[in-house]
C-alpha cells in the first residue's frame, strides 16, 4: 500500500512488534484508535471469528480474511467457516474471503495482497477484474509490463459472504468502472447473480471466464474453494442471454476488455484492416468474418484518396507495405491511408497491423496514432509483429498509455473488435427491453420484493 501511494492511515496489529515499517503497531484490535473502514485478517483459522467480533466492537464493518484452512480444507474447515459467517452476520460485518488476497483499488492505492509485486506501479484504468483465485493478484500478473488498465480487482476466495452478485451491485453504479471481467469457478446464488448480470450488462460490458469445464476441473474447483461448480456450457448460454460476454482462455480474460476501456462502441460491424503484409491481411479477414464482422466497402471519397497513394490500395484489407517501401516518407503513407479509412462513414472499426523491427520508429509511430485517435472517435485494435519482443513490448506500452489497445495475437485483436460490435447491439437491445419493462425482469423483481416483505 505504501508503494502504491495509499494516503489513508494504516494500523498494524501484532503483539510481537512495537513498530512496523516506521508505523506504530498495536497489540490487539481493542487498542486501536480512531475510526477504521477496513480490517485485513491474516491469523490462524481458529482465531479469526474472535478477531472479527472485536472488529465489530470497534465499529469496523468490513473485513477481508486472507487466512486459509476453511471450507477448502475439508469438514473441519467448513465448520469454522460457518462459525465465522455466523459471527459476522450477528455483528453486522461484511466479509470477503476467507482464503483470499482481497482487493486492489488503483484510484486510492489500496492493495491488501500480502505478497511483493516485483514492480513499482499498476497503471490506473477503468477495468474491474475479479476471481476466486489469488492468481489474479498483482504479485502473479505482469500488470506493469502488459499495461493492463486496472481500476479494481477482487479475489473472492471462498466467498462465504460477499460474492459475485455483490460485486456487480457495486460496479454497476461505479463511475470508475467501464468494463468488468470475472473469472468464476462456481456461482453462489444463480438467480440473484443472473438478475444483477443482466442489469449490469445493459450499462457496461461484462466478460466471464467460467472454469471447471471438465469433471476433473469441477473436482479441482471444490478442493480449491470448497464450492460446487456448475456446467460451463449451461452457464455460458445463460450468460449470453443476460448480455454478458463469455471468454474461453485466461489470456482473453485479461486482454479482451481493453477494447472497451477508453474507446466508444462501434456503430456497426463493418471493419477496415490496414496491414503491412498481404498474408496477414488475408488471415485477419478470415478471423474478422468468423467473428461476425463485415469487410467495409469504402466510399468513393476514400477510394479517391487511397488510389492517389497507389492504385493497389483500393481494396479491403489494405496492404500499404509495398507502397511504403517505395516512398521517402513511409509513415505519411500509413497515416494518410489510415485517416482516410477511419473517416469513411462506411467503416465502424479498424484493425491496425504494425511492424516492430530491430529499430522501429517507436516515437513517431506512437505520435501518429495518438493524433489519429484524438481526431477520430472509432474503436481500433493493434497487433504488432517483428523479430524482437523488446521492441513489440515497448511500442505496445506506449500505445496503451493513451488508450489504444495493443494485443499479443492478431486473432485476439480482431475478435475483440467483433465482441465490441456484438455487445453494442446487445446493449441497445437490453436498453429497449428495460425501457418497455421486460416481463421477465418485472416478474423477478416482484418476486424479490415479496420475499423481502414482512408478510413473507
Amino acid at each position: 500500500m505504501l508503494r502504491l501511494g495509499f494516503a489513508g492511515r494504516i494500523y498494524p496489529v501484532n503483539p510481537s512488534y512495537d513498530q512496523v515499517l516506521g508505523m506504530r503497531a498495536y497489540p490487539t484490535v481493542d487498542d486501536l484508535e480512531g475510526p477504521i473502514d477496513l480490517a485485513v485478517v491474516i491469523t490462524p483459522p481458529s482465531t479469526v471469528a474472535t478477531i472479527v467480533e472485536r472488529c465489530a466492537r470497534k465499529g469496523i464493518r468490513a473485513v477481508i480474511v486472507s487466512t486459509e484452512g476453511f471450507a477448502e480444507a475439508g469438514k473441519a474447515g467448513a465448520k469454522l467457516q460457518q462459525q465465522l459467517l455466523n459471527t459476522a452476520r450477528h455483528a453486522g460485518v461484511r466479509l470477503i474471503g476467507p482464503n483470499t488476497l482481497g482487493i486492489v483499488n488503483t484510484s486510492n492505492g489500496l492493495i491488501t495482497n500480502p505478497y511483493p509485486m516485483g514492480y513499482k506501479r499498476i497503471r490506473k484504468g477503468n477495468i474491474a477484474y475479479s476471481s476466486q483465485s489469488g492468481v489474479i493478484g498483482a504479485h502473479a500478473q505482469p500488470m506493469e509490463d502488459r499495461s493492463y488498465h486496472v481500476g479494481k480487482t477482487c479475489d473472492f476466495g471462498n466467498k462465504c459472504d460477499v460474492d459475485e452478485a455483490d460485486w456487480l451491485d457495486y460496479l454497476m453504479d461505479d463511475p470508475g468502472t467501464r468494463v468488468i471481467a470475472m473469472h468464476m469457478e462456481a456461482i453462489k446464488d444463480g438467480r440473484r447473480f443472473m438478475d444483477r448480470l443482466r442489469r449490469t450488462a445493459a450499462r457496461k460490458p461484462v466478460f466471464i471466464f467460467k472454469t471447471g469445464r471438465s469433471e476433473q476441473g469441477a473436482r479441482a474447483s471444490a478442493s480449491h474453494t470448497g464450492s460446487l461448480a456448475q456446467s460451463p456450457q449451461i452457464c455460458n448460454d445463460a450468460f449470453k442471454q443476460a448480455g454478458a460476454i463469455p471468454v474461453n482462455t485466461w489470456q482473453e480474460f485479461w486482454e479482451m476488455p481493453k477494447v472497451f476501456e477508453s474507446q466508444p462502441l462501434p456503430q456497426g460491424n463493418r471493419i477496415a484492416i490496414v496491414t503491412l503484409t498481404g498474408g496477414v491481411g488475408v488471415a485477419a479477414t478470415d478471423v474478422a468474418v468468423e467473428s461476425g464482422l463485415a469487410m467495409a466497402q469504402f466510399s468513393d471519397a476514400t477510394m479517391e484518396i487511397l488510389s492517389g497513394l497507389s492504385p493497389n490500395l483500393t481494396k479491403n484489407p489494405i496492404d500499404v507495405g509495398p507502397t511504403m517501401v517505395l516512398t521517402d516518407n513511409p509513415l505519411a503513407v500509413y497515416d494518410t491511408a489510415l485517416t482516410a479509412v477511419l473517416s469513411d462513414p462506411n467503416v465502424d472499426c479498424a484493425a491496425i497491423i504494425l511492424f516492430a523491427g530491430s529499430a522501429p520508429p517507436v516515437g513517431t509511430t506512437v505520435s501518429m496514432l495518438a493524433r489519429l485517435k484524438q481526431r477520430i472517435s472509432k474503436p481500433m485494435a493493434v497487433w504488432m509483429y517483428g523479430p524482437r519482443m523488446h521492441f513489440r513490448d515497448k511500442l505496445s506500452r506506449q500505445l496503451e498509455a493513451f488508450g489504444l489497445p495493443a494485443y499479443l495475437e492478431m486473432e485476439t485483436a480482431i475478435r475483440a473488435l467483433g465482441i465490441a460490435a456484438r455487445y453494442a447491439k446487445v446493449k441497445s437491445e437490453l436498453g429497449r427491453e428495460a425501457s418497455r419493462g421486460s416481463p421477465t425482469i418485472t416478474t423477478r423483481r416482484k418476486a424479490e420484493n415479496r420475499s423481502k416483505s414482512p408478510a413473507s
